[in-house]
């Protein structure tokens, strides 16, 4: 049984380090793309771009915006969600009562994939917005 919780712990942390890298590439390229996009359409002397182009350039910004936020509110629950087990887990030890330990999804673990699923769909929706007008504003430019 031992062999089978030193697996079960491998795979969780394997787990987590996937989860780790992804949220900070998602935050690297969802902040450096807000801002960069900020940078070039709203300087000065900025490309011309046309309603739609200039809708969608606002909406990829909330969206981005969107996937920063729940990319935080997700660590921030990931995080207050481990302390109350390590809670629990030293309640237990000292021979307390454990509560839920059933092993199915509580509330916080459905906020988590929530949030996760939200902000990567916001992320996707963000970058295929800034791309559509960059393609956009591309092609305006050159005719």
């Amino acid at each position: 049984m031992t062999k089978d919780f030193e697996m079960f712990n491998e795979h969780q942390q394997d787990v987590r380090a996937r989860t780790d890298s992804l949220v900070k590439a998602v935050f690297v390229l969802s902040g450096g793309a807000l801002t960069v996009s900020i940078g070039v359409f709203l300087k000065s002397n900025r490309l011309p771009l046309n309603e739609l182009s200039l809708m969608a350039l606002k909406c990829s910004w909330w969206f981005l915006f969107t996937t920063i936020v729940c990319g935080v509110l997700m660590l921030s629950t990931i995080i207050f969600r481990d302390y109350r087990f390590g809670e629990r887990w030293r309640n237990s030890l000292r021979g307390g009562l454990n509560k839920n330990t059933s092993g199915k999804p509580g509330k916080l673990e459905f906020l988590i994939i929530f949030l996760g699923v939200v902000g990567v769909s916001s992320f996707i929706f963000g970058m295929l917005g800034l791309a559509y007008v960059a393609t956009e504003t591309v092609m305006g430019v050159s005719t």
